[in-house]
């Protein structure tokens, strides 16, 4: 390699720490979790993933801490001047609890100029702050603020507190009583009780202890599932698509809280609220305890969406498939494209278990299924498999003592069960 070109690369790669500055905050520049430098600036799967904390899509604002946005009387969204030295540029602001009291941060990769048609001038250009000098100075600027594309608060759960939806304690209680976090049972009366009789009982677990919000299963998902990408506006108006979703809860302080983070997908419940409000059947139950869509029988009448308490269905107000104008040959072959007017929702991944069960007939042995997001995921927080096979690795996970069913109060019997989060503070470090 050239030795400039070696010592450009190190540099980058490398930054200099900022030297704390006499006045103002102090700019961190990072790359994007996505994007990264930039080299993921054109692939539209990248731009709608929602970031681990601020669920930001589409934009790259700058970050700051809830005490500065409070001296300053800033929201989210308003327009500030960022400069340094001789450099400026405008870009919105997202107030991020837990950020540092006067440290501002900026993701790079974005405001690229030759980036195709998904990646060219969205977001702001923060590589020039990179070699400019001299204090960093932020003013509100003059007009409207700019509203910023987030999922945060999209499809949130009824009537349900973060403690109690994504369970966690500590320690001292899971040693004390290690089943403390599944104490709230699911109610036993009911006037009618489905339970699938097929010899293959599909079902799901998932740590908390290990999921890190890093969105992998989430991509995964959409990749494998053809599940279309909508766009800025369309995020705007809470219409993405997604099929699974990372919720973010805080808990604590907004200068040090605590960030729990939970996959959130049909729950495949063997009491499903949604099948019974379906006026033409498109959403059923099958023998193995799926919770199937009928895409041809769908009439958008949205009644099962509204009746999910999970709220994990997804609507197709365009047809979003069409408008991506991806060519045919890029889809997975065996999941169907929605068209408009359509409900759709994770299937755990069924497709694959018709695979599965295709060479298992052929072979005489067991139905061995990975969904794509238990495959993607990178610390193996998530477990799918048959729970009437006592050898499962699922089956092991849902006897956990910290095994819990998320909203049990609804009495929907899910098939998709967590694990509580076991925290285990230093009592020497203060919180």
């Amino acid at each position: 390699m050239d030795v400039p070109l070696l010592q450009a690369a190190t540099r980058v790669a490398s930054p200099a720490w900022p030297s704390r500055p006499s006045s103002g905050p102090v700019l961190l520049l990072r790359p994007d979790p996505y994007l990264w430098d930039g080299r993921g600036a054109s692939n539209p799967w990248l731009q709608e993933l929602p970031r681990p904390l601020s669920k930001v899509v589409w934009d790259n604002p700058l970050l700051i801490p809830p005490d500065m946005a409070r001296a300053m009387n800033l929201h989210n969204g308003d327009r500030v001047t960022l400069t340094r030295g001789t450099t400026r540029t405008q870009l919105p602001v997202w107030i991020q609890p837990g950020q540092a009291t006067g440290c501002v941060v900026g993701l790079l990769g974005w405001g690229r100029r030759q980036a195709g048609g998904t990646g060219s001038n969205v977001g702001c250009d923060l590589y020039p702050f990179r070699d400019a000098t001299g204090s960093v100075q932020i003013e509100a600027a003059r007009g409207d603020s700019m509203p910023v594309a987030s999922t945060e608060h999209h499809a949130t759960l009824i009537d349900a507190s973060p403690s109690d939806v994504a369970r966690h304690g500590t320690l001292a209680q899971f040693r004390d009583r290690p089943d403390f976090l599944a104490a709230v049972s699911a109610p036993q009366d009911t006037l009618y009780r489905h339970e699938p009789d097929a010899p293959v009982a599909w079902g799901m677990s998932i740590d908390l202890n290990a999921c890190i919000g890093c969105n992998a299963c989430v991509t995964a998902c959409q990749v494998e599932n053809n599940i279309p990408v909508v766009g800025r506006d369309e995020v705007l108006r809470q219409r993405e698509m997604h099929w699974l979703r990372i919720d973010r809860f805080y808990e604590g302080t907004e200068h040090a809280p605590d960030t729990f983070f939970q996959p959130m997908l049909c729950m495949h419940c063997e009491q499903a609220p949604c099948e019974t409000v379906c006026p033409v059947g498109a959403t059923t139950h099958d023998s193995e305890g799926l919770n199937v869509m009928v895409y041809n029988r769908c009439i958008g009448t949205k009644f099962c969406s509204n009746n999910c308490p999970y709220k994990v269905r997804r609507f197709n107000y365009f047809a979003f498939a069409e408008q991506e104008g991806r060519p045919a040959i890029s889809r997975n072959p065996d999941v169907s494209v929605r068209a408009r007017g359509v409900m759709e929702k994770c299937t755990f991944c069924v497709q694959r278990i018709a695979q599965a069960r295709i060479a298992a007939d052929r072979d005489g042995t067991g139905e061995h299924v990975v969904t794509a997001c238990q495959a993607a995921c990178p610390t193996q927080a998530i477990s799918f498999g048959d729970i009437n096979d006592p050898g499962a690795e699922v089956t092991r996970r849902k006897a956990s003592p910290l095994t819990y069913a998320a909203l049990p109060e609804q009495g929907t019997h899910p098939r998709v069960t967590y694990e509580g989060r076991i925290l285990n503070r230093n009592p020497a470090i203060p919180s």
